[in-house]
């Protein structure tokens, strides 16, 4: 194995890029470039490779991800990107990834419940845009579906208490403003069989 390149990473200047056969095999701090004595168009040997991988570029990576995860949840598709911006190997990034679920560090299913009860509590939403929204953090629909049933949500509830949040009274409210509430309501991703029972039910106290 030769060492074709050595360039110096644009988004982190501190770090460089080994290029090994002219593909991108890690990226380290100069002071480790100097200790491992890395030089283009130098061999480099298999067990000297298997130890930066193993030892070096994996821990480092671990550490970023823990950090990452360490002050707030994240999903697997979040530690992915953020393992991604910092230029690790796909091969690092799986077995990052592949430690973190074993030991439910990241744990998808368990982030999905986690969010739509913080959700429901301080904002609530329809099921729809709490879809959406777990859906653009990277979460597969089948989880998110299967974790949307499974909870307690409801959605009638939460619409009328919307409602009544958002109008103090309903006996002299005129149509312009019911077409805002039910605009309001359909923007928090209910759907309309869900906002119309709650109209009749605001209606009729």
């Amino acid at each position: 194995m030769k060492i074709t390149a050595i360039t110096q990473q644009v988004h982190h200047p501190d770090r460089y890029s080994i290029f090994i056969d002219d593909t991108f095999a890690f990226g380290l701090i100069l002071q480790d470039i100097l200790y491992f004595k890395l030089k283009e168009g130098e061999e480099i040997s298999q067990e000297k490779f298997d130890f930066i991988q193993n030892e070096l570029v994996y821990v480092k990576a671990q550490d970023i991800a823990l950090h990452y995860i360490g002050y707030k949840m994240r999903t697997e598709t979040e530690v992915r990107k953020k393992l991604q911006e910092k230029e690790f190997t796909q091969e690092i990034i799986e077995r990052v990834l592949e430690f973190l679920i074993a030991y439910h560090y990241v744990d998808d299913i368990q982030y999905c419940k986690s969010y739509i009860t913080q959700r429901l509590h301080c904002n609530p939403k329809g099921s729809y845009v709490l879809k959406m929204e777990l859906k653009q953090k990277g979460i597969q629909e089948s989880i998110i579906c299967k974790t949307l049933e499974q909870m307690d949500i409801d959605e009638f509830g939460d619409a009328v208490r919307l409602l009544e949040k958002k109008c103090a009274r309903f006996d002299t409210i005129d149509e312009k403003e019911k077409k805002r509430l039910f605009a309001f309501l359909q923007r928090r991703g209910y759907s309309y069989d869900i906002i119309k029972e709650a109209f009749s039910y605001v209606l009729k106290q």
